[in-house]
């Protein structure tokens, strides 16, 4: 077992950046993987999908705008 601080906190920062890279390599082969139906259906699991808007050709920045100049000056 090591008892060296130093020595133990290099090794977990290996260990950190071995699993950080298995996660990288996952998510690389799932996009590589990812069908337009099944990234559709992503998408439409958000739920904001289907939102209200005013007008629809309007963006939320647009629509932010428009709320923000209705708003009373101090």
């Amino acid at each position: 077992m090591k008892s060296d601080p130093l020595e133990l906190k290099e090794d977990q920062r290996s260990q950190y950046h071995a699993r950080w890279e298995a996660v990288e390599v996952f998510k690389a082969h799932e996009l590589a993987n990812l069908t337009e139906d099944r990234a559709r259906q992503m998408i439409q699991s958000l739920g904001a999908v289907e939102g209200w808007r005013e007008r629809p050709d309007w963006s939320g920045l647009i629509e932010q705008q428009a709320i923000f100049q209705q708003s009373p000056r101090p």
